[in-house]
């Protein structure tokens, strides 16, 4: 007997994986386009798959244990991503051009000025948001394994 048989004839509610499994899914996407891209040479197809793999595996870390997403940190993560995505764009369209931004070229202006401290700072707050947001219920879930 499985047991998730065995979980759902005890009367305890049985976790929902959909969720995570089309994370995982999502994931392995995001990777085929990335591989493409390394395999083509293409280095833009790389690069915007990054605000994808934030959001996958963000998303995916963010999950609790009974599958479901806190409201709040999943808009949270949402909007990081997107902010990174709209970074990420503005990086690669100003690739090819001889714009400068802060004596350097455009492309590596806003990776140096605007990507890296995104990240550097918003992704902590991020991270340190969502966790206060789900540690506890992750911490009961394996009090009660």
């Amino acid at each position: 007997m499985s047991d998730l048989t065995a979980l759902a004839r005890s009367g305890a509610p049985v976790p929902e994986h959909t969720r995570a499994g089309a994370l995982v899914h999502a994931f392995v996407g995001v990777a085929a386009f990335a591989l493409i891209g390394m395999l083509t040479d293409t280095w833009q197809m790389v690069f915007l798959s990054v605000p994808l793999f934030a959001l996958a595996m963000m998303l995916l870390g963010s999950l609790r244990a009974d599958g479901t997403w806190d409201r709040m940190s999943s808009i949270a993560i949402g909007a990081y991503c997107g902010g990174l995505g709209v970074l990420v764009l503005w990086s690669v369209l100003t690739a090819s051009g001889d714009a400068t931004l802060w004596s350097l070229p455009m492309s590596m202006g806003v990776i140096v000025y605007f990507i890296w401290p995104y990240t550097a700072v918003g992704a902590g707050l991020l991270y340190a948001f969502v966790f206060d947001r789900t540690i506890d219920e992750k911490r009961l879930a394996a009090a009660d394994d």
